[in-house]
């Protein structure tokens, strides 16, 4: 639960270790203890060093730390010992219950990992002093504390005792029921649950909510001490585990959460439907780097982000997944998913997956599945068997070998829906499925770094494996598309995952949304979920990716809020924004729709920001009427209220008397009330490691009642006391490592201090090296490489170059700083997507690659690298860059520009720069290191006049292609040049009958791939002049493409020729051409 006051956490990303010693702990940011080495590795080969008897008191901070460099983080901890006891953020721990511990740190690239123990021949630890003058509550279950307390920040007052402890005494409990509680200092703020409990009882358990939950064997009392920081329970409790949370541990109680649908159909591209201008601006991609150019604004407003789904899939918007394990997509790098997930949890913001898990896609034909790696969790190659034996791969006549192998019994399904008939159906009856899907979301939350999740498709099976998978990842949150408008049907199947999950409230969806759009403003009371009392379960919505635009690309739905296609036109802004309100209002956990929230943010966010004001959370009550042209309601929250007026009749536009108003439509209001201060809300870009020269930085701050002052400090003093501070106005860019501390201020109420250290790191300045050890059934290894650096088409360059160790090896260009690479054997086993952003080596386990400790770097031969390699070139001037590798620090590089040999040379140059050229030249140079010579390498640079005119790239499709796309790129894919994967539609045609692009006049070189949008493309593909292409034997092949355009022209008597700008032009019945057939003018 996010309050309204929440700020964003800086965090220090760390993904490896540093392997430099002395290592040790920083607590609370200043206390620096080091660790001793154990001098024995563990059981997974890490070297493990030792930090005893940590005194801790609650509250305190946590973090590892490396002495020799001064980086701080934390890694994956070991779920054994006393962890149970923390809570664990991104870059640091919270330790939740004061003690004495022993911290063991074990170290190994890629695999660090930190276990808490008990502390060991401590003596006697002094516990903290409780606070004398400290007033301290315990609320609950209404069980426990009655109804008209249950739950409240200070139900029931404990008791001080002489020792200034505070002791409280619940008599007569009966048995067999179970009770929940906390204790609290008064407020919400400050709370303690069941990771502060000492030594619970056997049955004393915590539910994801962090409450403690106890049944007693038979009726009697229960003592609850508590000395400030520490709870100690006594009574005779039930020896088993009292019982499995009520709802599920999916299910948030009074959950104040606001949902972001970060995504609409096809939003991985520019372009997709519903791509509609907005202020004269499309409204534009959701891919990672996108959505992370908009974290902080984000993370600012919503508690929950709902991303598409996330790993390789056949393409698109991703709804049939293909590898689960392969996090990389048409939405991007895993690297970016797992930045944008870092930054989202640093702004207290939980990340819900997409879950696809009904069906699957494959590799290239029925059921030849690709293998899914989830490291400790387990590895899966699943077959056709895997398939129910209802699938259409039983009978279709396409299937081919693959007919009739589909035996898995089948899982079920609800109004005949249990068979999805685009993809493969997997049986969720076989344990080898539910252990892979457990393996799967485990990987995904621990792993990725993923809170929850939205089950697509959850009618295609049985609502038990809802249930039984939520259980096993312990997730936070579960949603599940159900997609019936029958509230008993979505009550049901609650029922059948054993009310494990929250549903997507079609019901209320179909009543009460559809009534705003209609006018029919009496379908908002008692609708759906929310009508039933199951407000709790319920994820409401307005509109979402289905059913946005749902009727356009051969799509048959027509849900969209004002009609399909119509939502965003300015006509319905008053339907769209007042069913927003009407979510963001009622209880049950709102979702904002992204196209929704992009035009229309400045009020949706101030609705948002009343809801969290008020404290209105899934279970709030409701108090409402209904009549001809009006809904009027009260919603109570934790701070305050709602007061929600919908339609013309309902007076929107006189403000109740002890409210505020949020938000005013043209036939609706929204108004507020709160019992609390407003606190500014402060973002601020989180830490991070970057290695460019310089980093920006930006900040916001929003409140309900104005516009908050930021205040800021670079020098890491406190900007509140600090004589430096300064006034945020906008973004500002830092350079080498820098802590910035900022608050936000408004009528005279601050925010806290908000701190993010943003730490430069060097960029590797030797070439980048790549090594792999294939496995022996691998009869030829092939390196695929883009995003840098190009190989060759798929599958890539066969690679033989060996070290003498048998590894394979590849040094690129030292202008290389990042480069993705696939490691294939050319038929039917590759790696995954690679980053590589630093020297690294790889071997193979079995499916798949995985980094590796057992190689050496030191082992390659001496060389020079020379960057780039000889080549035309037609822009002003050409730099030349040189490196050694498998030499010493002393290494010596020798070069003439004259074509003769620099060994033979008088006076041969010394390679200290960069070389700038701007005429034909030959470089001959070498290398000397530690008696070691390379051979003389020549590279002929040779300088060639740019095309004049525009470049221009033409296509003759094959005939089995209904459409041709240009995808056009440069700079490593971050500059493109007709729109996001697959690119525009070529649509222009020559006189020839070849499509054609011409780019701008400043494109001089382009990289760019032909495709179908359809799966079947060219390989990645480069020119620097005009070119034609054709098709040939699935591959694109230049082609002639002047002969026939001039041809066709010159043979009537009305055809000019002349030369224009030394280009050859033909002037036909008075329209210009170029040689390509293209009209000019």
């Amino acid at each position: 639960m996010k309050k309204f006051y929440f700020f964003l956490l800086a965090i220090l990303l760390c993904s490896i270790s540093v392997n430099a010693e002395p290592y040790g702990l920083l607590i609370n940011g200043t206390t620096k203890l080091e660790a001793t080495a154990v001098g024995e590795k563990d059981f997974n080969d890490r070297d493990q060093f030792l930090v005893s008897c940590v005194a801790l008191n609650q509250g305190d901070k946590v973090q590892l730390h490396d002495f020799g460099s001064g980086a701080s983080w934390m890694c994956a901890i070991d779920p054994y010992g006393e962890y149970q006891k923390f809570t664990k953020n991104i870059d640091h721990l919270i330790c939740n219950a004061a003690g004495s511990y022993d911290f063991y740190i074990k170290l190994k690239f890629n695999d660090d990992m930190l276990y808490i123990g008990p502390g060991q021949n401590c003596g006697n630890v002094t516990p903290p002093t409780p606070d004398p003058n400290a007033t301290y509550y315990v609320t609950g279950s209404a069980e426990l504390v009655g109804a008209d307390k249950a739950w409240s920040e200070s139900a029931i007052k404990m008791t001080k005792n002489a020792d200034n402890t505070f002791t409280h005494t619940f008599a007569d409990l009966a048995e067999s029921v179970v009770y929940r509680m906390k204790i609290t200092n008064g407020t919400w703020a400050s709370n303690w649950g069941f990771a502060a409990v000492t030594n619970p009882p056997a049955g004393v358990v915590g539910d994801t909510d962090g409450n403690v939950v106890f049944s007693l064997k038979a009726k009697g009392d229960v003592v609850v001490k508590f000395n400030g920081t520490s709870i100690t329970l006594a009574g005779n409790f039930t020896d088993e585990e009292p019982i499995k949370p009520v709802h599920g541990s999916s299910v948030p109680s009074e959950c104040e959460d606001v949902m972001l649908q970060a995504f609409y159909y096809d939003s991985y591209r520019d372009g997709a439907p519903g791509d509609v201008l907005i202020n004269g601006k499309n409204l534009g991609n959701t891919k990672w780097s996108t959505l992370l150019s908009q974290s902080g604004e984000i993370g600012t407003y919503f508690d929950l982000v709902w991303l598409p789904p996330s790993g390789k899939s056949e393409g698109g918007t991703g709804y049939h997944q293909t590898q689960y394990s392969n996090q990389n997509s048409d939405w991007g790098k895993q690297k970016e998913l797992l930045e944008f997930i870092n930054r989202m949890h640093a702004a207290n913001t939980k990340v819900v997956a997409d879950i696809v898990i009904n069906h699957a896609g494959c590799k290239s034909s029925w059921c030849d599945f690709y293998p899914q790696n989830f490291g400790e969790y387990g590895t899966f190659q699943p077959d056709a068997s895997w398939i129910c034996n209802t699938d259409e791969v039983n009978y279709n006549p396409e299937a081919g070998e693959w007919k009739g192998k589909a035996t898995a019994t089948d899982d079920g399904g609800y109004n005949m829906q249990d068979n999805y008939a685009s993809a493969r159906d997997w049986a969720h009856a076989d344990p080898r499925v539910q252990e892979m899907m457990k393996a799967y979301l485990k990987w995904m939350k621990d792993v990725i770094g993923f809170d929850g999740w939205r089950y697509d498709y959850a009618q295609g099976f049985k609502g038990k494996y809802i249930d039984m998978y939520n259980s096993a990842a312990a997730n936070y949150f579960s949603v599940v598309e159900f997609w019936n408008g029958d509230m008993n049907n979505i009550k049901s199947y609650l029922n059948d995952v054993n009310w494990n999950t929250l549903a997507f409230d079609f019901s209320t969806k179909y009543s009460a949304i559809q009534g705003i759009a209609d006018g029919d403003y009496t379908r908002c009371k008692g609708s759906g979920l929310l009508g039933a009392g199951l407000s709790k379960f319920a994820v409401t919505f307005v509109d979402s990716h289905d059913t946005y635009f749902g009727c356009q690309g051969g799509r048959d739905n027509n849900d969209e809020i004002g009609g399909c296609g119509k939502s965003m036109e300015d006509y319905n802004k008053d339907r769209v924004l007042g069913a927003n309100a009407f979510i963001l209002s009622m209880p049950g956990v709102p979702c904002v729709f992204y196209p929704h929230w992009v035009k229309y943010k400045d009020a949706i966010g101030k609705m948002v920001l009343a809801r969290k004001a008020a404290g209105v959370h899934s279970e709030s009550k409701v108090s409402d009427e209904a009549g001809n042209g009006y809904y009027k309601s009260t919603i109570t929250g934790k701070h305050g209220s709602i007061r929600l007026l919908l339609g013309p009749n309902s007076g929107f536009n006189t403000t109740p008397a002890g409210y505020t108003l949020a938000y005013m439509g043209g036939n609706f209001a929204m108004y507020y009330n709160t019992t609390e201060k407003e606190v500014p809300v402060l973002s601020i870009t989180p830490s991070a490691i970057y290695k460019t020269e310089t980093y920006e930085v930006e900040m916001a701050a929003v409140a309900l009642s104005g516009k908050p002052a930021i205040y800021y400090t670079t020098d890491g003093s406190d900007p509140k006391t600090s004589a430096t501070k300064k006034t945020y106005t906008a973004a500002f860019t830092i350079s080498g490592t820098v802590t910035v501390k900022a608050y936000a201020t408004l009528n005279g109420v601050e925010s806290e201090v908000q701190e993010a250290t943003y730490t430069y790191q060097e960029p590797q300045q030797t070439p980048l090296t790549v090594k792999f050890l294939p496995p022996t059934t691998w009869e030829t290894v092939y390196l695929y490489a883009w995003g840098g650096a190009n190989l060759g088409a798929w599958p890539g360059m066969e690679w033989k170059t060996k070290d003498s160790d048998g590894w394979l090896y590849q040094v690129f260009s030292g202008d290389v700083q990042e480069v993705s690479i696939i490691f294939n054997n050319g038929v039917d086993e590759q790696s995954n997507d690679i980053i590589l952003d630093q020297d690294a080596c790889y071997e193979w386990d079995g499916t798949q690659e995985k980094l590796s400790q057992n190689c050496s770097l030191s082992n390659i031969p001496f060389q020079l690298i020379v960057t780039p390699e000889g080549k035309v070139f037609k822009t002003e001037t050409l730099s030349i860059t040189m490196s050694t590798i498998g030499g010493g620090d002393d290494a010596t590089i020798y070069y003439t520009l004259d074509g003769s040999n620099p060994k033979e040379a008088a006076k041969p140059m010394t390679y200290t720069k960069a070389i700038t050229i701007n005429s034909t030249t030959t470089l001959k140079a070498y290398a000397e290191s530690n008696g070691q010579e390379t051979e003389v390498q020549t590279h002929t640079y040779t300088y060639e006049t740019p095309q004049a005119t525009p470049l221009t790239i033409a296509f003759q499709k094959p005939e089995d292609w209904t459409k041709v796309h240009l995808y056009a790129w440069n700079d490593g894919g971050a500059t493109l040049y007709n729109g996001q994967w697959p690119g525009a539609e070529m649509t222009k045609k020559n006189a020839q009958g070849l499509y054609y692009f011409t780019f701008d006049t400043s494109v001089k070189e382009v990289n760019f791939i032909f495709n179908n949008g359809s799966g079947t493309q060219s390989a990645d593909l480069w020119t620097d002049e005009d070119v034609c292409y054709g098709w040939e034997n699935g591959k694109a092949k230049i082609i002639d493409c002047t002969g026939t355009d001039v041809e066709n022209i010159t043979v009537t008597t009305t055809a000019t020729k002349f030369i224009r700008d030394g280009q050859l032009m033909i002037l036909h019945e008075g329209i210009l051409y170029n040689v390509m057939g293209q009209v000019i003018e």
